[in-house]
């Protein structure tokens, strides 16, 4: 997990999921030292299906304080990049989701808005529902600087 070289005004983050180590209900932190930036325009989420999924419903990627647990306060939320995609959609192998807007079963809350973090930075986290038995997704997330980055 981290940041990778971008020139531009753009930076992108990229992270590996293994959705079978996803605890349903449960907040699972994909960084212990990657932290997502405050005061920043989040573009867009893409999801490259690796290992095609198995067994859950569906999955949802989303920040956590700094605390480790709390969610839903400071201006983070259980999908703030990615919001309950489906089971599905992540099948076959090879599938390519790019997301742009927020919406159910895709986009998370996040999209096309500005971070405002209490923390200046907080952990990136995944949820499900259901238990994945198999599956595996990169998820890229690109966002731009408004103002100075805190981090």
């Amino acid at each position: 997990m981290g940041d990778y070289l971008s020139y531009g005004e753009t930076r992108e983050i990229e992270f590996t999921i293994t959705l079978a180590n996803l605890v349903p209900a449960g907040q699972f932190i994909l960084g212990n030292t990657s932290f997502f930036p405050s005061n920043v325009f989040i573009e867009q989420v893409e999801l490259d299906v690796e290992v095609a999924a198995a067994g859950g419903t569906s999955f949802s990627v989303g920040t956590v304080r700094t605390d480790r647990t709390t969610t839903g306060t400071g201006g983070t939320a259980a999908t703030t990049f990615v919001n309950g995609v489906l089971l599905a959609t992540l099948t076959p192998a090879g599938t390519k989701l790019i997301y742009n807007i927020p919406a159910a079963g895709a986009g998370g809350t996040g999209l096309g808005t500005t971070t405002s973090f209490t923390d200046n930075g907080v952990y990136i986290s995944a949820t499900s529902v259901g238990t994945f038995t198999n599956g595996v997704v990169k998820c890229r997330i690109k966002y731009r600087g408004i103002g100075t980055i805190t981090q």
